[in-house]
């Protein structure tokens, strides 16, 4: 698969992590965890990043999205329980998995399909399919989407709370440092609530037709929260603000 424009872009973007910014994980819900940390961008921006962890009914944890692993991040980690699967969830998000293979080598590895021919140094991953892993343990279920020409997406439900997780199908960015940061990213596209960022709509969603059934199969699930990768959960009327982010893309 050919290297695209957005990962050309992409190579000079070197974000650094802001280490005074390392707070506990927070617990959302029983058996659901987020881990917070943000990134200093070029340009002086600042990214928020946020991993999901669930805790299986075997104890262990399943990972969604991999920040940066440090000591505080491993030892957060080790509190709650041993690491089991580690998931790559779509065409960015797969920076930090080897680092994860290497500190719980008994983890196991997933990848959004098309990732292992984009980045070919990746570590060994069972691509995701339509249908949920063993290791999943029947809590968490894949919602599949592309690749659409070089991207894709694996949006995962947690069951036991109704929370649909994404990665960078959309944003929920509502607080910034100062409000340079807000113009900044309100220019580079990321929306003013819940929704889908420019980058979003120009690769995930840039083919409607495609996108509708991937949309429609997560609001058959009973969705009571929804987690991105950049942001804040969306806590209330979580299925209604999906409708509302998404209605250019649901409607034919």
């Amino acid at each position: 698969m050919s290297t695209s424009l957005i990962d050309l872009l992409m190579k000079p973007v070197k974000p650094w992590p802001m280490p005074e910014f390392a707070p506990p994980p927070r617990e959302l819900a029983p058996g659901l965890w987020r881990i917070e940390r943000k990134l200093r961008m070029p340009g002086a921006l600042v990214l928020p990043v946020g991993m999901t962890v669930t805790r299986l009914p075997s104890g262990a944890l399943f990972l969604h999205a991999p920040i940066l692993l440090d000591d505080d991040v491993a030892r957060a980690l080790g509190a709650l329980g041993p690491v089991a699967a580690v998931l790559a969830p779509n065409s960015f998000h797969y920076s930090f998995v080897a680092a994860y293979r290497s500190r719980f080598p008994s983890a196991e590895l997933f990848a959004a399909p098309g990732l292992a021919e984009r980045v070919p140094e990746l570590p060994p991953a069972t691509v995701v399919g339509a249908s949920a892993p063993p290791e999943w343990e029947g809590e968490l279920e894949p919602l599949l989407y592309g690749p659409i020409g070089s991207f894709s997406e694996v949006a995962v439900y947690h069951r036991p709370t109704g929370t649909l997780v994404l990665t960078d199908l959309a944003f929920h960015m509502t607080r910034f440092e100062n409000a340079l940061d807000r113009l900044g990213w309100k220019l580079l596209g990321v929306p003013p609530d819940f929704g889908p960022s420019r980058t979003a709509r120009l690769t995930l969603l840039r083919d409607r037709a495609a996108a509708r059934p991937f949309l429609q199969a997560m609001l058959e699930r009973d969705v009571r929260r929804i987690l991105v990768a950049h942001g804040d959960p969306v806590e209330a009327n979580a299925a209604a603000e999906f409708r509302r982010a998404f209605r250019a893309y649901l409607e034919p």
